[in-house]
């Protein structure tokens, strides 16, 4: 049983108990009262006759009292109503009628302790009050009942008996009991409607949350709470359900390749789960202070001044910056006429987010400022993350560039080769192949030495570095080969930067041993799909054409084409 169902139960059953007890007590108490009413009605008929018989006394007609009496029981609808003379009366007056003289146990009881005696009987039908009261003799009514009685104060001069039938006041309780039992009854299906609709929410919300906390000690975050409460307690699932968002927000960022993929995901989730739309995202290096949009959606002239993220606030002070919090709080925002939130995220020691965000009505930003701890929530989820993927990129660098010249290694260039590189070349462009080999340099290591060799080794990968551009990759293939992959270019420019590398290298100086030297360079050039339909192909072409150039005389360019005619 769910603790919904066990509340509910719960409940009821008390209801039910407090319904029969408040009953019970109603009819104890409306039994009570009732012989209450009965005696007082007794009581009063028996004053009654005490005045009827002293006026029967006074005026010397007691003869005629039997009238007088059958009236009274019958007007009063009692049964056995009766008189008892005490002894002292019967010696003084004689015995009387024969219901004057007769007595039962109550009665004589009343005679002996001068108090009202009566008694309850009750059939499944019926219920009568069978009741005996004294009349006691007293000096303070005239006459007094001294006057004409042989007897002292407070004797008992005798007692009046009457049957008197409660039946109508007990069928008034049960109809009071039955109206009592429909109410309690209306109650008791409010109460379930109330607690239905009012206390089974919150029951429910109690079993989510205990639902939710057990799987989070097992480490599963993942539990939604469905409420439609909107107080506290709604507020609290909906921060529940907000930490179940963001666990699936990380268990999702830790499979992704990298961290570009991050940044796209944490784009879409300021877009479509914040709504905000006007924004940029900025990648710091918190070395060189160097940043870098990630994604932007407003108007750049009106926010950035250069790429130095020095300029920008948040980055420099750490903290976040409100420009509602001070006149044109920060002053290299060009951003006049806007409002503005920047967020600054230090991922590592190298690298920082800035989430600069833009509204243009001040209500707006106060929204925004709502949201804060919730998207700080999913950016603090993410750093660590963040951190591995720059740190597995890092490592990968590592294992794909030549440690002495920062070039690509052949282990990228494989890489590359092998993934959809060639589906980039556009319409009346190739891919162009520059193999390159240093003539001669076993030579300079023989005669210089080898730290001389790296020299000229690290001159010809700065060369190439400053010679190609940003699309293009420069790769040291071996001891001293080396290799460009221009991207989409002209045949004839390839051939340019081919003689201008050479060329350059050429007049580079070298010093070994007191003397200075030069060196030459021998390259080969073939262009994808021109002259090979894969681009492993092109590759080896590239060797050939290399090949060719240094059993030709060196230093010198040759193109693949060439061999073919």
């Amino acid at each position: 049983m769910n603790i919904n169902k066990k509340v509910l139960s719960i409940i009821i059953s008390l209801m039910f108990i407090l319904s029969i007890l408040s009953l019970i007590t109603f009819i104890y108490n409306f039994k009570k009262l009732s012989v209450k009413i009965a005696t007082a009605q007794a009581i009063s008929i028996a004053q009654n006759v005490r005045d009827g018989l002293t006026a029967h006394m006074i005026n010397e007609t007691m003869d005629k009292r039997a009238f007088f009496l059958n009236n009274i029981a019958k007007n009063q609808k009692i049964e056995n109503f009766h008189l008892l003379r005490a002894q002292s009366v019967i010696e003084q007056y004689n015995a009387g009628f024969y219901t004057e003289s007769r007595s039962s146990k109550i009665e004589k009881k009343v005679l002996k302790s001068a108090k009202i005696q009566s008694q309850l009987i009750e059939t499944f039908d019926s219920a009568i009050l069978k009741i005996s009261i004294p009349y006691i003799a007293t000096s303070d009514q005239n006459p007094n009942c001294l006057s004409c009685h042989k007897a002292k104060l407070g004797d008992v001069l005798g007692v009046i008996s009457m049957d008197i039938s409660i039946d109508e006041i007990r069928k008034d309780g049960i109809s009071i009991a039955f109206k009592i039992l429909l109410v309690v009854l209306l109650i008791l299906i409010l109460s379930i409607f109330v607690a239905r609709f009012y206390i089974l929410p919150y029951l429910k919300l109690f079993n989510d949350l205990e639902n939710g906390i057990s799987r989070a000690y097992k480490g599963d975050f993942s539990y939604h709470i469905e409420t439609a409460l909107e107080s506290e307690a709604g507020k609290v699932a909906s921060r529940l359900n907000e930490l179940s968002e963001i666990y699936k927000f990380k268990k999702t960022i830790e499979l992704d390749e990298n961290k570009e993929t991050i940044y796209n995901r944490i784009v879409h989730i300021v877009q479509t789960k914040f709504d905000i739309t006007k924004f940029i995202m900025f990648e710091i290096n918190n070395k060189t202070k160097l940043r870098n949009i990630i994604f932007d959606t407003v108007d750049l002239n009106s926010v950035l001044l250069d790429n130095n993220a020095s300029v920008c606030r948040a980055f420099r002070i750490n903290e976040d910056v409100y420009s509602n919090d001070f006149d044109d709080i920060c002053l290299n925002c060009l951003q006049k006429a806007q409002c503005y939130i920047c967020l600054n995220f230090t991922i590592n020691d190298d690298f920082s987010i800035v989430l600069h965000i833009q509204e243009s009505k001040e209500k707006d930003i106060e929204k925004i400022k709502n949201l804060i701890p919730i998207i700080k929530n999913y950016f603090e989820m993410a750093k660590p993350v963040i951190e591995t993927k720059i740190l597995m990129n890092i490592l990968k660098e590592t294992t794909l560039r030549d440690p002495m010249t920062s070039l690509y290694n052949r282990r990228f260039l494989n890489e590359l080769l092998n993934s959809n590189f060639a589906s980039r070349v556009k319409d009346g462009f190739s891919h162009a192949f520059l193999m390159m080999d240093i003539d001669f340099f076993k030579s300079v290591n023989d005669t210089y030495g080898h730290d001389v060799g790296d020299e000229v080794i690290k001159r010809l990968a700065l060369i190439m570095k400053e010679s190609v551009r940003g699309s293009d990759i420069s790769v040291r293939y071996g001891g001293e080969e080396f290799l460009i992959l221009l991207n989409c270019t002209i045949q004839k420019k390839a051939v340019k930067l081919a003689q201008d590398i050479r060329k350059e290298f050429e007049e580079e100086k070298f010093v070994g041993n007191s003397k200075i030297f030069s060196k030459t360079l021998s390259i080969g050039i073939a262009y994808y799909p021109n002259d090979a339909d894969t681009l492993n192909e092109t590759l080896k072409h590239s060797d050939e054409a290399l090949y060719e150039a240094k059993s030709t005389g060196r230093n010198k360019v040759v193109e693949f084409k060439s061999l073919k005619t």
